[in-house]
């Protein structure tokens, strides 16, 4: 049976189309924005604990877990704080590397953000507290590297100096974050007075409460989840930056006292083996204080090769000067030059060449004191054990411990009893540098130079007797 086609049925097949375009097109548009979402949900939170001393060691690890955020495309870097401050120089470090992170930058003062913690926290975008958390005391201080002497105030010459670098920095971070420089300026200088929070005189540390009514924290927050969903990203995986056991180790190693400890411990251990050669266990216990030093201020990123190979040409040029070449002149003293260098050198994050990026007189400073210290312990640790070691067991072989004297079978001589040697000729038997053996009229004598080398072989005649010494030239031959 025909059917005759109507007007309904002409226009039936358009809107069929139309409707067939729409659908598609919805889906097309529709497709992307859900793939979008669920990649925003599968996009993680990297969480970076910035806890206990804020040092050298603790850069290295901000900084792999901002290249971990990058890498990840990130939806939010969050430092879960809780410190006391440390160096200014690393927390310095650390804003420079959240200034130029790609990633959303947050700090949740968990529970207390204070000195270099709460300069840091200015560097990120914005900051969440926890419950009963504080922020703020931000005041420089100079930290002794010996310990147990604390700290002590700026010497007026370079507080304003310090001062004036510090707050160039922070300032321009509060001006890319939107945070209030007034505020955090109470908290670095008690004569500041900006607020009325706390009066003049006293420096600023604020609650939590106290830092979102200032401006300077967006929220109280009990926790990270909960200041993920504050920042719509509740469904956000969560991944923590741990340091690993390395980096644990270096930020234990980088810290001043340890630093120091080690440096003294290295160096008297090295001395006392140059004093008593031999393979002995102050030497041991030496290298590996001093290997110590090095690996953890490499791995924190501070020292490289350059460093570790200044200290051993030093050592070189000082075992050189003790063994070899007679006297103490411009080898040995180039040596210690060397080896204290290059100490001073890896505790600093420069490189000499780079004097665009030269550091600032406080920063040369510090390490130079723990280095003196440093030696100034090792000095200490060698009387304490030329005292007390040759009483314990197994320190027998280092140092003499039986007097020689006359009674115990040993003959002193004196210039008198070797008098009759002056003038009387003989052979060197061993090469004398400047110290040897000597057949002088067929006796096998212990003689010494006025500084030359003499090969062993070599006429020679005595020129003098004086001090227990006899004291030998090379003989001219016509």
């Amino acid at each position: 049976m025909l059917r005759m086609r109507t007007d309904q049925d002409t226009f039936r097949a358009p809107l069929s189309l139309v409707c067939a375009l729409a659908t598609a097109l919805c889906a097309c548009v529709c497709t992307p924005c859900a793939g979008a979402g669920a990649a925003d949900a599968a996009r993680p939170a990297i969480i970076i604990p910035v806890e206990g001393e804020i040092e050298d060691g603790l850069v290295y690890v901000v900084r792999r877990g901002i290249r971990e955020a990058e890498r990840l495309h990130g939806q939010a870097l969050i430092l879960q704080m809780d410190t006391y401050g440390g160096k200014v120089k690393a927390a310095e470090e650390i804003m420079q590397a959240l200034a130029k992170c790609t990633v959303p930058t947050y700090t949740f003062v968990d529970t207390k953000a204070i000195s270099a913690g709460a300069l840091i926290a200015a560097a990120t975008q914005k900051i969440y507290m926890a419950p009963q958390s504080q922020i703020g005391d931000a005041k420089l201080i100079e930290m002794s590297p010996v310990p147990l002497m604390g700290a002590k105030e700026l010497d007026e010459g370079l507080k304003e100096k310090a001062y004036s670098a510090v707050r160039a920095m922070v300032r321009s971070a509060c001006e890319r974050n939107g945070h209030p420089w007034d505020v955090f300026e109470s908290m670095m200088d008690e004569d500041a007075g900006h607020t009325n929070i706390v009066v003049p005189g006293k420096l600023l540390t604020l609650t939590s409460l106290e830092a979102v009514t200032q401006g300077v924290a967006v929220a109280v927050v009990a926790s990270v989840p909960a200041l993920l969903g504050h920042i719509g990203a509740a469904d956000a995986p969560v991944t923590r930056i741990e340091a690993v056991a390395v980096e644990r180790a270096a930020r234990f190693l980088t810290s001043m006292v340890v630093s120091g400890i080690l440096l003294m411990i290295g160096i008297g251990g090295i001395m006392i083996e140059i004093r008593s050669p031999g393979i002995s266990l102050p030497g041991i216990i030496g290298v590996i204080a001093l290997g110590l030093f090095f690996w953890g201020h490499y791995v924190a990123g501070l020292s490289g090769w350059f460093e570790l190979a200044l200290f051993l040409i030093g050592l070189i040029l000082l075992l050189i000067e003790i063994f070899v070449i007679p006297g103490f002149g411009a080898t040995g003293i180039i040596g210690i030059l060397c080896m204290c260098a290059s100490l001073v050198l890896a505790m600093m994050s420069w490189t000499p060449g780079d004097w665009a990026g030269r550091p600032g007189l406080e920063e040369f400073m510090k390490p130079v004191a723990v280095v003196a210290l440093g030696v100034m312990g090792s000095l200490a640790v060698m009387i304490v054990a030329a005292k007390f070691l040759p009483r314990t067991p197994g320190f027998n072989r280092v140092f003499l411990m039986q007097s020689m004297t006359a009674g115990t079978g040993y003959a002193v001589r004196d210039s008198a009893e070797l008098a009759h040697w002056k003038g009387r000729m003989g052979v060197a038997k061993t090469t004398l540098r400047p110290a040897g053996k000597a057949l002088i009229d067929g006796t096998l004598l212990d003689v010494v130079t006025t500084g030359d080398f003499i090969a062993a072989g070599s006429p020679v005649v005595v020129t003098s007797t004086d001090n227990n010494r006899i004291v030998v030239e090379l003989k001219q031959t016509t």
